[in-house]
């Protein structure tokens, strides 16, 4: 729940909305990945990794109780949602997707 809540906050809504509006121009739906992608995919995982860990720091959790947790959670449809979008976000076909779809949203 607290993972859940976290993800809802502006606390790791404001950083992620920001990389997205920030860096999305460059992304188009054409099918090619280009190169220069691979960059912001790097900075966005990074970004996802820092603030996860920040929120872990805090609880005093350690990465191993977090992956525990998320395996355990599982088994809950809604927290398998959860667990499934922070999964996500190794996943390059996911990011440009998730980028192009920002991009469309800012020129529409």
């Amino acid at each position: 729940d607290i993972i859940i809540n976290f993800l809802r906050s502006p606390r790791w809504k404001t950083p992620i909305m920001s990389f997205l509006d920030e860096h999305c121009i460059i992304f188009d739906n054409e099918d090619e990945n280009k190169l220069e992608y691979t960059p912001y995919h790097s900075k966005f995982k990074l970004l996802v990794e820092e603030l996860i860990g920040e929120l872990l720091a805090e609880l005093g959790v350690t990465q191993e109780i977090f992956m525990a947790a998320c395996q355990k959670a599982e088994a809950n449809p809604i927290h398998k949602k959860i667990v499934d979008q922070i999964v996500a976000v190794d996943n390059f076909v996911a990011f440009k997707k998730l980028m192009c779809k920002r991009n469309a949203e800012l020129n529409s």
